[in-house]
């Protein structure tokens, strides 16, 4: 049986004492938002999730979905779930409240609900994802009576949402893509092409799917500067007759709008989270944002899925961990290598062995610290909308250096994570009935989602790196060197600030050499982008227990803050020291990749 607490006293302490969550939104109009609210969230949502999502998980991996004559048909529990979560709420956390919303910070929405919804449900928690990802580009960059019509139904979550970028023969590509979007005199253009891998594109678990397509109007520039983005709902409004919305009912034309689902992926996991074919032959649709500009805002939303994914990694790492550690306290096997430990029983309790705490201590101690890194990056997701220029600045440039971070590191180590739970369990966690196994392929496309973690990874050292001179490693640079100083002559940090100092001094040297050969040698950066990319990661993880680490040294006693510390020190003894093997590899440079004959291969 499949167990799991959300990890709640683990927010309220890096909210309200590593982070200052409510004083970092001070005055970005959320006045009435307190520690209190919070609080109230977390263990709400948390309730909520345990209680609804988790006993639907397994059923949707083993029911999966229903497809035929173009139509899927979801499990009748997923579609009570997510009618009790429209009910009471909880799809709508974010949004603005005149949209139904309850109006609260990002950093709850983008960090607590992500990893609580895919632990629990990551078959479910998707859906209202990418319904809130088409709602904020349609509200920041909508026409107003696209806003009028559309914002509402998705926020609340009585209509979805979904991107349609991939096409068959355009995966990361984009600038090839086909789809056509045809002008029309009444301001609408007509959409006809075919999408692929898209996630949710047809189901029964709304009246209606809001799809933003990337399209190219004829005439336009050729590659990605002639991509525009088009609005394209599954129904047309019933009142509709022309190009306009404004006043119009939210009643639905029973006859799709020319968009129809041809296809639906059988796949490792995530059976009950539908990947369709869809096709869109002359479909109704409404230019969002400047034409020619789509490429842009599908970024500004792939950017916050890419988050969103890292997420994934991160929510079923932790599910995975909690299944292997309950496993392991009542798992008994053999005796500890230094001598019987429970005379009055046949063997001792697993723990007692070096190889599975290596394991356990490797999936908790990375949880922790992604999710340290999470809630920060949570917080500048608020500050970018800060009037303060030096605030939103600094934001601005950190959200862009962690999010192909967040995206790679977090799936890479939730990835790894139930792997290893998997391992601790033998030949149990191998099997269904406990769970470990439904997480581990599950979690397996999150490497592979908006963007595979290669791509990120040339993202970060391409571009993020060297976007505006350096600027973006500026802004991390000071605040983590300042807190190397502040630290120096404080005798108990030293054993977590010496080697944090050594891990970024060792991520100056390693980006510079990155920048200096790869200018030269682009082959370079590109065989060292992925290690790079670890490093990067390990070094904003060691950061992060280095701060959680000042915090519970001043609590010393208290179990929570002292399996803090023991955990702290765990990574930096354990797990850090990966970076100094990570910097041998990007040093030998792309010569033993490239200069392998193909014939050999």
């Amino acid at each position: 049986m499949v167990v799991w607490e959300p990890p709640s006293r683990d927010y309220d302490f890096l909210f309200n004492e590593v982070f200052d969550a409510i004083g970092s939104i001070e005055g970005l109009g959320y006045d009435d938002f307190d520690a209190d609210f919070l609080s109230m969230l977390i263990d709400g949502w948390g309730t909520h999730t345990k209680e609804v999502w988790l006993p639907i998980n397994e059923l949707g991996d083993k029911e999966g979905l229903g497809f035929k004559d173009g139509i899927i048909t979801m499990p009748k529990e997923f579609k009570e779930a997510y009618r009790q979560g429209i009910e009471e709420g909880w799809m709508a956390t974010s949004c603005k409240p005149e949209h139904g919303g309850m109006g609260v910070p990002t950093f709850f929405s983008a960090v607590t609900w992500a990893e609580y919804g895919t632990s629990a449900c990551m078959a479910l928690s998707v859906l209202p994802a990418l319904s809130i990802g088409v709602y904020e580009v349609l509200t920041h960059h909508g026409r107003q009576d696209l806003i009028d019509y559309f914002a509402s139904n998705l926020a609340t979550g009585e209509w979805a949402g979904t991107m349609c970028l991939t096409e068959p023969h355009a995966g990361t590509d984009l600038g090839i893509i086909s789809t056509k979007a045809e002008p029309q005199d009444d301001g609408t253009y007509r959409i006809t092409g075919t999408k692929i891998f898209i996630t949710y594109g047809e189901h029964d678990m709304t009246e209606n799917i809001v799809h933003l397509i990337l399209a190219k109007v004829p005439g336009g520039p050729e590659g990605t500067k002639g991509i525009s983005l088009f609005l394209v709902p599954k129904y047309l409004p019933s009142e509709w007759e022309d190009g306009g919305l404004e006043g119009i009912s939210r009643d639905l034309n029973p006859d799709h709008n020319g968009v129809t689902c041809s296809g639906a992926e059988e796949k490792m996991g995530l059976h009950a989270s539908p990947t369709c074919v869809m096709n869109f032959d002359e479909s109704v649709g409404w230019l969002v944002g400047p034409l020619h500009g789509g490429m842009p805002l599908m970024f500004e939303m792939m950017n916050r899925e890419r988050v969103a994914t890292g997420m994934m990694g991160l929510g079923l790492g932790e599910i995975a961990y909690q299944n292997a550690l309950a496993w392991s306290l009542e798992r008994r096997q053999g005796r500890d290598l230094k001598g019987i430990q429970d005379p009055g029983q046949t063997a001792d309790n697993i723990l007692v062995h070096p190889d599975v705490r290596r394991m356990l201590l490797e999936a908790k101690v990375n949880n922790e610290g992604s999710r340290a890194l999470a809630v920060w990056a949570g917080i500048l997701l608020d500050q970018m909308h800060s009037e303060e220029p030096e605030v939103s600045e600094a934001a601005t440039a950190l959200v862009a250096l962690f999010t192909p971070i967040i995206k790679a590191h977090f799936t890479d180590l939730g990835c790894e994570t139930a792997s290893t739970c998997m391992q601790v369990m033998g030949g149990a966690g191998y099997c269904t009935e406990y769970g470990v196994e439904q997480f581990y392929r599950d979690v397996r496309i999150s490497k592979i989602w908006e963007g595979t973690n290669g791509i990120q990874a040339l993202d970060l050292a391409g571009r993020k790196i060297t976007q505006d001179y350096g600027k973006n490693l500026r802004h991390l640079m000071w605040p983590l060197t300042q807190f190397i100083e502040e630290n120096r002559d404080n005798h108990g940090m030293a054993e977590f600030n010496k080697p944090l100092y050594q891990g970024v001094k060792g991520l100056q040297q390693i980006t510079l050499l990155m920048i200096a050969e790869g200018m030269a040698n682009p082959h370079f950066l590109a065989a060292g982008a992925t290690d790079y990319c670890r490093y990067f990661g390990n070094v904003l993880l060691g950061y992060m227990w280095a701060k959680m680490a000042k915090v519970c040294l001043q609590k010393k006693g208290e179990p929570f803050y002292d399996a803090k510390l023991a955990s702290a020190r765990f990574f930096f003894k354990r797990i850090f020291p990966e970076t100094v093997s990570l910097a041998a590899k990007i040093q030998s440079g792309p010569k033993a990749l490239m200069d392998y004959p193909v014939e050999m291969f």
